[in-house]
């Protein structure tokens, strides 16, 4: 039984894991040790990894996020370490249960969703492993995901602020990620540019990254799911670098592929994206019951 839950059948990965098909904790079965810390992998610790893994954990807490490149002298790797920053969310983590509204804590739902978007042949980084830092009261301090590193990449965002004369061409690599993500039974309701990740020379296929806030289920509401995802993708960044009218066209052509889309619910949820902030929990709302709700 791994320590990070009470028991094996407590804790199944997102959504056909958690249908009871497959177990998270079972793709990840060596395991590193360094003092108070565990990492789980899914494949033997090399000494160079082993190395860099006792230089990670042995680093002072974060205070809030970090995230690098680890360098294991073996295949390339990138590690995010989140802070576990309150009591309930500590007991939480050490525990496995859920929030109150049924979903994990975010660095859960990544790990969850990352590993099953990436077991369906999705286009993001494969899941290494996961791991774990221990109070002397033995709750959980910090967490941490180690992912492939995706060399040679660069963030769609940062791409269009070097060469904002491809911003269009940045847009069409993003649309043909999300539509083919939401065709895997992936629904990213965090897609802006910084998620999409280029590939320098144009070789390698374009990955989407931090699937905290993500479905691993068929959408009940379609029409407003993927409204919101293409109206927000406009309203983070991407709207002060291209005309409204411009991207509403390259819109239009992206839905020519979609079947089964109602246009004027669409359009309804769309429209209101692209203007308008919503929040985490309120995208969630937009997936599960179709209404949106605006703090």
């Amino acid at each position: 039984m791994l320590p990070f839950w009470p028991s094996k059948n407590s804790y199944t990965g997102c959504a056909a894991v958690r249908e009871g098909k497959n177990k998270l904790v079972d793709g990840f079965p060596f395991t590193f040790k360094h003092q108070r810390s565990t990492v789980h992998l899914n494949a033997p610790v090399s000494t160079a990894l082993a190395a860099t893994l006792t230089l990670l954990l042995g680093q002072e807490r974060p205070s809030n996020r970090t995230s690098a490149p680890l360098s294991t002298g073996d295949s390339p790797l990138f590690a995010k370490r989140q802070a576990i920053e309150t009591l309930p969310k500590r007991i939480r983590f050490t525990r496995g249960t859920r929030k109150s509204c049924g979903m994990f804590d975010w660095p859960i739902e990544e790990l969850i969703n990352t590993t099953e978007a990436h077991r369906r042949g999705a286009s993001v980084p494969g899941v290494v492993g996961y791991g774990y830092t221990r109070s002397r009261m033995g709750l959980m301090n910090d967490f941490v995901i180690i992912t492939e590193l995706l060399q040679n990449y660069t963030d769609g965002y940062q791409w269009i602020l070097a060469k904002p004369e491809e911003v269009e061409r940045v847009i069409g690599a993003a649309f043909e990620l999300l539509l083919s993500l939401n065709s895997s039974g992936i629904y990213h309701m965090d897609l802006w540019a910084a998620n999409v990740m280029m590939c320098n020379d144009g070789v390698g296929a374009t990955h989407a990254i931090d699937l905290e806030n993500c479905f691993a289920a068929a959408p009940r509401f379609l029409s407003e799911t993927l409204g919101f995802q293409l109206g927000f993708f406009y309203r983070r960044e991407v709207g002060g670098l291209v005309g409204e009218s411009a991207y509403d066209a390259l819109v239009a052509r992206a839905l020519e592929t979609c079947e089964g889309i109602n246009r004027e619910r669409f359009h309804a949820v769309y429209q209101m994206a692209k203007h308008h902030h919503i929040g985490r929990k309120e995208r969630r709302d937009i997936f599960l019951s179709g209404r949106v709700v605006l703090g």
